[in-house]
């Protein structure tokens, strides 16, 4: 079960194959100048080779493409140490002559290098060849092993006892010699501390095993761990993902590897030793201290420097000189991302290929008793050089992909406690203090105490008040009728648009919000009208009002060919419903649409109940949000250096799948026009419209036709509680991350939606192309020449290019899937197929949104502390039928406006080639104009431009584009929209706290004082609030968490990071139909769900672009040459469908035919059995040969090769 130290008997039938003293391997045959032995010294034109050292001041002169990369971190040099020393030892002669006085003729020991100076070199020990005696040329000996194995790492405690101490496994450290070798000393340091934690952990779980048991079992984890980095961390960097793909060498988890051959011959190459690895001991040796600043955690660097001495060799000049004796690639330059040119990745590759394919013992292969079980190998498979160094305590913080360089984005130095490090325990995560607020279930809020007479009272005024406003709503739409839904105002009001059951979920909440203001207004008689506000406003809900309301209020009937929230759930289904109904089953509305908003704290409103906040905590008005918007955020480019524009792109398509903030409508569904500042009289009592400030740098603040104050519109939220007390908005979307924004969040869109055969509807290009989205010649908001505009599951799908890009590549992944579903299963359906491709499709948005969004959004540390990291493999176990899976309104209508921040004034277009393309899209001038879609090759220009432009740093800064010009209509001057004001006053019309107790609810020190903020904002930003707030309490959410410095690897400050952390928790652990599931009737198989954790945006951007051509593997990302370079689309991994393939009858297995259900052995050491989901097989450990023998034939048991390998104790004989 446990390898011999040396390296022997891996191979059962040749037990000295790549053992210590075997010869090296070639790729190609030698070149020794007598055609036997001696170095060569002359060209193929008979000159004399130049002198070694005059190469390597050839390489002193030149840029030697090594020495040129700053994106590695030291660590990947040392790892290439270690890798070098476990499988390459330069063994030479260890003659007492001194090679520098012996005849230049006599080269059979010495060849030294003779010029200014003599230069000691000793020929490297010959070995025998294919074990005779049998001499054709010199073959060098290898003084290690040629497997992967640790031999360097345990050679001391293999050779010397005192090295162990024999208790529980464990290593001395204090006599590891090797430790001290400052800098690669680092690890194995770290390798032996991990020894010893695993030795204590068996030995806890494990009681019964004895040392040697527990010595050699962590021996065997720590080579795994050993092979697990080299090949899935250190490879990728090394070779390139190019390569590493097209050589499988890295693993998918908890996959076993099946291409072990006994007939090939392990080996270490001679080119791989000499030239190879040496090159990583020259790397090491050419680092700055600025560039291993990770290492000062541990070592000073230049303490370890050994001065230069004349007889010393250089390490390039070393390399040369001993290629002649054991007879360049280094000038080449690099592959786009890999470190070396195509000569020396080349050796490397069939090195670490034959490294695999020959090792029986390999961690990943499944030849029993050799193998790990699956949940073990699961386990490896999670481990990385970080968790390793973390594991082992040498660091306290370190960056996740340590064999880069730190940097401020995805990889900044994260603390040990968020990496996921190898251990035998399960490890729970670390839950958080918050939660949504629910003044229901707080013990601490007393029910008010009121007399029914004057509950009586409060409902009659009620009464009466509901009709007149009814009636005055009514005389004032007569009046001024609606505007145009084309207007700059119309389309503000289309992001916005209520449904039908919106408005009839309003109609009652405006009852009992009146109700409420009059119950306070009878409270308030005996106490200061404050007090009443603060000891009521939030406990009016308790308040039972069926003793004076029966029969007065109408029910809420929702329209039920849209929204059946009638009918019983089924428990049964794999599929969600539209609406979100049922997700919860023991509370069916949770979550889904057409529910109010959540909150993190109580509302703020200026009375307690509905109006808008207006007040400093000082008293004086709070400032105009049009003036914080001007001084705060004005319009200051600062290109981001990492990531790219689909990251805003995106972040605008996931918020219309999770929030839709329905405003108030006038009759016959007329749009009220708020731009006039006396319009909450003049139009619609729900208008709050924006006065532009005195002396405004781009509005007049003043109407140049009439004189009037100008204003912006703004229209409030529908209020949708359905009790006294507050006002609640309504969320008009799901709150689950379900793709409504591709499929509609009611059963009415989704039927415009749907086309024939499980596909969803669609356009043909008019000239050539991919689909694009239906349209639609209906669309209120349409400014196209053509009249028809884009349409989808959410209503803003044609805002502008770019959102409806994104829109159509998900349309087109829908029936992408649907395809690929219908060739694996004929005999569904198309209402099957449509419904596993939405599921699919969900899945897929999920599975990005949490592995390629939130972290660069977050950091990894929020990512780690949130429990918003997902698993590599197995199930998620954290669902809970308890937690609200609600919007909060913090969420929706403050944190996650970041994206206004990232948008860039235009929308680019790159061609195939990735040139840019003129002219690009300028913001205002695509709004609700989406013709040009329709032009060949748009979808491509712009899927392109998004990926390969930066976006704007996020930061207090936006573009004019959209606090001047937001849905201009350029023939109408000044008829633009200030967004940032607009979120300010939804901030306040929404009733939420100011940005201060938001500090104090995620952590951050409550602020006292201005000098309180400086830890977290700027001192020049902290100074311009100071000038337009009156008090540091009353600074509102947007314009504070904006302005927060972001988080170490994120984009986002601590305020806004802990709120969307807090509602991506929510949205994954309250989710029943989450994708990565446990439960038995709805999770995906196990074959499925890593087919799913395949899928990357680049992947869906490719497989859905007319002529996909090349995109970086990382879409959120800059391309980079080596970080980020652009490869082939057909590279990228894909989603298999086959995965999803029902076996209806049977299965078949080495051309067998095996009924589901049924089991069995396609070969003699194979074992299969056939399920729905298809063929699951594993190898047999062979007990009893001669039963074998018996059972099958003598070819088929040898062509098995896990039978070969399995035999190792007992050579079968038939």
């Amino acid at each position: 079960m446990y390898r011999t130290y040396d390296g022997t008997c891996n191979n059962v039938e040749n037990p000295n194959w790549g053992s210590i003293g075997d010869a090296f391997l070639r790729i190609v045959p030698p070149r020794y100048s007598d055609g036997k032995q001696s170095p060569r010294e002359s060209s193929n034109s008979d000159k004399p080779l130049p002198h070694a050292e005059s190469v390597a001041r050839l390489f002193e002169r030149t840029n030697i493409p090594i020495q040129q990369n700053t994106h590695l971190s030291i660590l990947f040099a040392l790892w290439g140490q270690l890798i070098s020393e476990d499988i390459a030892k330069i063994t030479q002669f260890d003659q007492k002559k001194d090679c520098c006085g012996i005849d230049d003729d006599d080269k059979t020991y010495c060849y030294a290098q003779k010029s200014e100076t003599c230069k000691e070199y000793k020929r490297t020990a010959v070995s025998r060849q294919n074990l005779t005696c049998k001499f054709d040329f010199r073959e060098q000996l290898n003084g290690a092993s040629s497997f992967l194995d640790g031999s360097e790492v345990y050679k001391t405690s293999l050779y010397n006892n005192s090295f162990r101490t024999f208790t529980k496994g464990m290593i001395n450290l204090n006599k590891c010699d090797m430790c001290k070798e400052l800098p690669k000393g680092i690890l194995y340091r770290s390798l032996f501390q991990e020894h010893n934690r695993i030795s204590e952990e068996l030995s806890i779980i494990n009681p019964l095993l004895n040392d040697d048991e527990l010595f050699f079992q962590s021996r065997r984890i720590i080579i795994s761990e050993i092979q697990q980095i080299t090949f899935n961390e250190f490879l990728p960097v090394l070779l390139g993902h190019k390569i590493t793909h097209k050589f499988n060498f890295t693993s998918s988890h908890g996959s076993y590897y099946t291409e072990y051959s006994r007939i090939k011959r392990p080996g270490t190459y001679n080119e791989a030793a000499v030239i190879g690895f040496d090159l990583f001991k020259y790397m090491s040796q050419s680092y700055s201290s600025k560039q291993t600043s990770f290492l000062s955690q541990i070592v000073d660097l230049e303490k370890r420097r050994n001065n230069d001495k004349m007889n010393e060799w250089d390490p390039i000049e070393l390399m040369v000189h001993r290629a002649r004796d054991h007879v360049g690639g280094l000038l080449e330059d690099p592959h786009e991302d890999a470190v070396f040119g195509p000569t020396i990745s080349c050796i490397f590759t069939k090195q670490f290929e034959k490294l695999r394919n020959t090792d029986k013992f390999w961690f990943e292969n499944n030849i029993p008793p050799l193998s790990f079980e699956a949940k073990q190998l699961k386990a490896i498979h999670e481990v990385s050089l970080a968790s390793l160094l973390c594991s082992s305590k040498v660091v306290k913080e370190i960056q996740p992909r340590a064999f880069y360089n730190s940097d401020k984005y995805l990889n900044a130095p994260i603390k040990c406690e968020n990496i996921a490090q190898l251990n035998l325990k399960q490890l729970q995560n670390r839950e958080n203090k918050f939660e949504i607020f629910n003044s229901k279930n707080n013990p601490s809020i007393v029910k008010p105490i009121i007399s029914e007479k004057s509950l009586n009272l409060a409902f009659t005024v009620a009464r009466d008040k509901m009709l007149e406003r009814r009636r005055k709503e009514y005389d004032l739409w007569v009046i001024n009728g609606g505007i145009d839904a084309k207007s700059p105002e119309g389309t503000a009001a289309s992001f916005s648009k209520a449904n039908r059951n919106a408005i009839l979920m309003a109609n009652s909440s405006l009852f009992y919000e009146i109700m409420s203001n009059e119950i306070l207004h009878i409270m308030q008689k005996n106490r200061r009208k404050r007090q009443a506000i603060d000891d009521f406003s939030n406990t009016l809900q308790f308040i039972d009002i069926n003793s004076v309301a029966t029969g007065s209020i109408d029910p809420i009937t929702m329209e039920p060919q849209c929204e059946d929230f009638a009918a019983p759930c089924d428990t049964k289904t794999q599929f969600r419903t539209l609406t979100g109904h049922c997700n919860n089953i023991k509370n069916p509305s949770l979550g889904r649409s057409l529910t109010t908003f959540a909150r993190l704290l109580p509302a703020v409103y200026e009375d307690g109940i509905s109006a808008p906040r207006t007040t400093s905590v000082n008293g004086q008005l709070l400032p105009n949000p049009r003036s914080i918007s001007s001084l705060i955020h004005p319009d200051i480019s600062n290109l981001h250096t990492r990531y790219s524009l689909i990251t805003m792109q995106f972040a605008q398509f996931l918020d219309h799948d999770l929030t839709m903030t329905p405003i108030h409508k006038g009759f016959h569904e007329s749009i009220p026009s708020c731009r006039a500042c006396n319009s909450a009289e003049t139009v619609h009592p729900e208008c709050n419209p924006i006065p532009i400030p005195p002396n405004d740098f781009f509005f007049p603040e003043l109407n140049i036709t009439d004189g009037s104050q100008f204003c912006f519109p703004f229209m409030r939220s529908l209020p949708g509680q359905q009790t006294l007390g507050p006002r609640e908005q309504i969320n008009q979307n799901t709150a689950f991350l379900d793709a409504s924004q591709v499929y509609g969040e009611n059963s009415c869109i989704c039927r415009k939606l749907r086309g024939f055969s499980g596909r969803m509807n669609s356009t043909t290009h008019p000239i050539r192309g991919k689909e694009l989205l239906p349209q639609s010649p209906s669309h209120p908001e349409c400014k196209t020449a053509s009249g028809y505009c884009f349409i989808a599951g959410d209503g803003r799908a044609s805002e502008q290019p770019g959102l409806t890009v994104i829109h159509t590549l998900f349309l087109r992944e829908h029936n992408r899937i649907v395809e690929g579903l219908r060739g694996v299963n004929p005999h569904w359906n198309g209402e099957q197929l449509f419904d596993h491709a939405r599921r699919i499709n969900i899945a897929i948005n999920q599975h990005i949104t949490y592995n390629e969004f939130l972290p660069r959004v977050l950091s990894w540390n929020a990512v780690n502390l949130y429990g918003l990291k997902l698993l590599s493999t197995g199930y998620y176990k954290e669902y809970n039928p308890s937690c609200n899976p609600a919007i909060v309104t913090e969420f929706a209508t403050a944190a996650y406006r970041i994206g206004h921040s990232l948008l860039r004034p235009h929308i680019p277009r790159l061609s195939l080639q990735h040139q840019p393309i003129d002219p690009p899209i300028l913001l205002r001038d695509g709004f609700f104009k989406v013709d040009m879609i329709l032009q060949p090759g748009m979808v491509d220009e712009i899927s392109r431009g998004l990926v390969a432009t930066p976006m704007e740093t996020l930061d207090q800064f936006v573009t004019g584009e959209v606090t001047n010009h937001l849905f201009e209509d350029r023939r109408v001057p000044f008829s633009g929209i200030d967004l940032v004001a607009l979120n300010i006053q939804r901030g306040r019309d929404h009733g939420i706290p100011s940005y201060n107790n938001y500090r104090a609810l995620c952590n951050l020190k409550r602020a006292q004082t201005w000098e309180d903020l400086n830890r977290e904002i700027p001192p020049e930003v902290i100074t311009r609030l100071r000038r337009i707030y009156a008090n540091v309490d009353d600074i509102d959410l947007f314009p504070g968490g904006m302005s927060e410095r972001p988080l170490q690897g994120g984009l986002v400050g601590p305020t806004f990071a802990c709120i969307i952390a807090i509602q991506f928790r929510q949205l994954r652990k309250c989710d029943r139909f989450w994708y990565e599931n446990n439960d038995p009737i709805l999770k995906f198989s196990e074959a499925q769900l890593a087919e799913i954790r395949k899928i990357t945006l680049a992947k869906v951007i490719c497989e859905n672009l007319d002529f996909p051509g090349e995109i970086q593997r990382a879409a959120f990302d800059l391309p980079s040459n080596f970080l980020n370079p652009r490869v082939s689309c057909q590279s990228l991994p894909q989603i298999d469908l086959n995965a999803w393939r029902e076996n209806i009858d049977s299965c078949q297995a080495d051309g067998k035919n095996i009924r589901v259900g049924e089991s069995a052995f396609p070969t003699p050491c194979t074992s299969c059995i056939c399920t729905k989901e298809g063929l699951q097989c594993a190898s047999l450990r062979i007990t009893d040969c001669a039963e074998l023998a018996r059972e099958w034939a003598k070819d088929a048991i040898l062509r098995d090769e896990f039978q070969q390998s399995n035999s190792a104790a007992n050579k079968l004989r038939i």
